[in-house]
């Protein structure tokens, strides 16, 4: 496959990098063995950077290889949400500009999804207001909680608003969940607790009715959804058992969650067959999660392509959906070095 869209990478510059080290972040660190930047969020591991990071040419070669096209960048989890206001607010606003920058620099084989200082709701509707307006941004991430506080929680509802009435594409990373006990000892809340986070998040915004109250957000969610490929019938069982799982929508959270979008980072190809079974092909785009899984990004086109998918549902899954939801236009990015 060629000409592939990549919704789910990452970069990290330096003032982020920096700031998660700060004794004041929140966050505590260490390097391991391998010289990656571990980052743990309440005792519990919640990023592991690469160190140095890749240049940007590195980058570019991997999509080469792989057949991707473009690269959406983000800030994984942690992302901003933990550190102090004071910075969290200007480096918000220095990390945007940066991505767009390093965007323009890549002869359109990049575009950003931009952060916001939440849980700081005036300063995020100030910033989502400017960023979306820079050059190479096609959307919003955030994580599957905002420092501990749930998504669908009240106090978030003019953000949502304010996307919902531009018809943003909002992708949610997960991150360490609000609780850690459990999650602290070998990296389960990387490992597992990150796939879990994501089913607890879309599962309260269904049950919340905030999918529902803000149709306008185009929501991209990662790792097949975390489980929900697997347990999707529990939602609409659970929903029938107990009231409150339906004093806020009027129809199953099953049909809500087939609405919205999930990528393809899985090395697991059952599973991928699994969430396209369940979900729908016309649901799903590519992700690589670069620069995070070693053996790069071409291992996930392969899982892609071994699942037994029409040409019309690769073409789906690689490119056409994705090029809707970020707004791409042909003709295609010229590559960086090309004529």
């Amino acid at each position: 496959m060629t000409g592939l869209i990549d919704v789910h990478s990452h970069h990290y510059p330096d003032a982020y990098m920096d700031a998660c080290r700060r004794p004041d972040s929140g966050f505590t660190h260490y390097y391991r063995d391998d010289g990656r930047l571990i980052v743990l969020q309440d005792g519990a591991v919640g990023l592991a950077v690469p160190q140095p990071l890749p240049p940007l040419e590195h980058r570019i070669g991997m999509m080469d290889e792989a057949g991707v096209d473009v690269q959406v960048l983000s800030v994984s989890a942690p992302n901003v949400f933990r550190l102090l206001k004071a910075l969290r607010i200007p480096l918000t606003r220095d990390l945007n500009d940066e991505f767009s920058e390093l965007a323009g620099s890549a002869r359109g084989r990049l575009r950003v999804f931009a952060s916001l200082p939440l849980p700081a709701v005036d300063a995020a509707l100030e910033e989502l207001d400017r960023a979306l307006a820079l050059p190479h941004v096609v959307g919003i991430v955030v994580c599957s909680n905002i420092d501990r506080i749930n998504l669908d929680d009240e106090r978030f509802s003019p953000v949502w608003e304010e996307l919902s009435r531009r018809g943003t594409t909002v992708f949610c990373h997960p991150t360490v969940a609000c609780c850690t006990d459990g999650l602290r000892e070998y990296a389960m809340s990387l490992a597992m607790g990150f796939m879990a986070d994501t089913m607890f998040a879309v599962g309260r915004l269904a049950y919340a009715g905030t999918f529902d109250r803000f149709p306008g957000i185009r929501w991209i969610f990662t790792h097949l959804g975390g489980t929900i490929p697997f347990v999707l019938p529990r939602y609409d069982n659970y929903s029938r058992q107990f009231p409150e799982c339906r004093e806020k929508i009027t129809r199953p959270p099953s049909e809500i969650m087939r609405e919205l979008y999930y990528d393809t980072v899985t090395m697991h190809a059952p599973a991928l067959r699994c969430a396209v079974d369940t979900l729908g092909s016309e649901r799903l785009v590519f992700g690589s999660d670069y620069p995070h899984v070693p053996g790069g990004i071409d291992r996930f086109v392969t899982v892609l392509n071994s699942v037994g998918l029409s040409a019309d549902e690769l073409a789906m899954i690689g490119r056409s959906t994705a090029a809707g939801l970020i707004g791409l236009e042909e003709p295609r990015a010229v590559p960086v070095g090309g004529s």
